[in-house]
């Protein structure tokens, strides 16, 4: 039988108090991360104070796990598709029934594996994005080339004229390996795309950590 904890996070745009299931036991998206909550918080600042607001746009999450800052984006009111491999896909299913009731926009989840072609969520990109979200994505070598082609699908996917805005956070580890993925994620992805770093004072005030980092990315064609 499987065992969850959970945790509730608070939205100050709405007073919504979302509720995450997080598995006791399991791989690394299993549980809400601190990039995970810092990025989901800086949503709702931003949605709050009208610098990007959220409702009825279209939004997609990569690697969610569990659904956490997908949730946070329907919630305010946004049309958001959380995507993972297939075993964290019942993870968040588990969490979008759990907290339905409380969004004003729309979720749903879907398996979908970095580097695949776009038509597997072609029943979104035939408009595109408004914005990408990912959390903490940047955490396997193994998985990093597939990631930054997603990325660069992405960014050149513009919305009905309009770039795709995504959004990636990450924390800062010791180790030397992580440290050198992290720089060779961003040297790369400088090559196709525009990039810039989220200035702190812009994250909500109860989530900001300087371990944790929030980064823009959009097409460079303009």
């Amino acid at each position: 039988m499987e065992k969850y904890f959970s945790r509730e996070f608070q939205l100050t745009s709405n007073d919504v108090n979302l509720e995450i299931l997080q598995h006791t036991v399991g791989d690394v998206g299993c549980v809400v991360w601190d990039a995970a909550l810092v990025l989901g918080a800086y949503l709702d600042h931003m949605n709050q104070t009208g610098q990007i607001p959220v409702k009825n746009r279209r939004i997609l999450e990569l690697g969610s796990g569990t659904g956490f800052v997908g949730l946070v984006a329907a919630a305010l009111g946004g049309d958001c598709l959380m995507t993972d491999l297939p075993e964290m896909v019942p993870l968040i299913k588990r969490n979008l029934f759990k907290n339905t009731p409380l969004l004003q926009g729309a979720g749903s989840a879907k398996a979908f594996e970095w580097g695949s072609d776009m038509s597997g969520l072609v029943s979104h990109t035939d408009k595109g994005f408004d914005i990408v979200l990912a959390a903490d994505c940047i955490y396997y070598k193994e998985s990093l080339n597939a990631f930054i082609k997603t990325i660069e699908d992405l960014s050149s996917h513009s919305n009905e004229g309009t770039k795709t805005e995504i959004f990636i956070s990450y924390e800062d580890r010791e180790s030397e390996e992580k440290k050198t993925l992290i720089a060779d994620f961003f040297e790369r992805i400088k090559k196709s795309c525009c990039v810039s770093k989220v200035p702190y004072e812009h994250y909500r005030n109860d989530f900001r950590c300087e371990d944790i980092h929030i980064f823009k990315i959009t097409s460079l064609k303009t």
